[in-house]
């Protein structure tokens, strides 16, 4: 059968693309975690807001905010985004988001561990699960989980991570396909014929490729990597050393959008972006 692999579809090419023009329709307001603010984290917000992704809420301490955005805005010029301030960021944009005061929200430079154990108590959740979206050097994306290092551990929830993932990338025009990665084991092995089981009667296209990380990534486009641990290296070893690129890994929850980034990373202007596509506003009227 002659089919074209999922990772070069039409759809795919222009996923990027229907992501932005998602967030420029939608326009959202979206809350942003600052701590220790700098010049990087000013840039990015200013340029989603020029870009008209969003309207930003920088939640943090307003001094440095205000200090940082010194050596990027021109002087005595009015500040793109909001602030909110507070010394307790990985609180106040859980508060925002489930308030309704924002439409979204992205981690930013708040701390990981607070943030989602806040997201988690808010929305009396046991799990997070979350989906990174990755760009190749030659800028091909793809949707990639798990990249917690405590998600992902057994093939129960990595079909929840497949069937939640493949509902996202359906949202956005897309038609998935599942590559996973397994360890080549007996527990590997039966894990694989565990999670294929599953796909094959919820009829989703999954396709088991052992440590062939390569062939995975020619012919999908949602990787699934043997644990959360070993997702996080592969993820990151793309992004800072293969000259790839993150857009963010949204928690795919149903009444609420959190998407989670790299402090390491800095893009938050594509984040931002991420976070108000998958809103749930509607676009804006003319």
């Amino acid at each position: 059968m002659d089919q074209k692999p999922a990772s070069e579809s039409k759809e795919m090419r222009k996923l990027i693309g229907l992501i932005e023009q998602f967030a420029v329709l939608k326009h959202a307001t979206v809350a942003m975690g600052v701590r220790m603010a700098d010049a990087e984290t000013i840039e990015c917000a200013k340029r989603a807001v020029e870009n008209g992704y969003a309207d930003v809420i920088l939640v943090g301490n307003q001094a440095e905010i205000e200090k940082a955005s010194e050596s990027v805005l021109p002087k005595n010029s009015p500040l793109p985004f909001k602030i909110v301030d507070t010394d307790a960021p990985e609180e106040k944009i859980i508060s925002l988001l489930m308030s309704g005061e924002v439409d979204a929200a992205i981690r930013g430079t708040a701390r990981a561990s607070d943030s989602l154990s806040n997201l988690k108590k808010a929305c009396d959740i046991n799990e997070i699960h979350r989906i990174a979206i990755l760009l190749t050097k030659k800028g091909h994306p793809y949707f990639f989980a798990p990249v917690g290092i405590d998600e992902g551990t057994t093939a129960e929830d990595k079909v929840k991570f497949i069937c939640l993932g493949t509902h996202l990338l359906r949202r956005v025009g897309v038609l998935p396909g599942v590559g996973l990665i397994t360890t080549p084991d007996e527990a590997g092995r039966k894990e694989a014929a565990i999670i294929l089981s599953e796909m094959k009667k919820r009829d989703i296209v999954a396709m088991d490729y052992g440590l062939n990380l390569e062939k995975a990534f020619e012919n999908s486009n949602y990787i699934i990597a043997p644990n959360g641990i070993s997702g996080n290296l592969i993820f990151r070893a793309l992004t800072f050393l293969g000259g790839g690129d993150g857009l963010g890994a949204p928690i795919l929850m149903d009444h609420h959008v959190f998407v989670d980034t790299s402090r390491s990373a800095g893009h938050y202007t594509k984040a931002i972006m991420v976070a108000s596509a998958l809103s749930k506003k509607r676009g804006n009227k003319e």
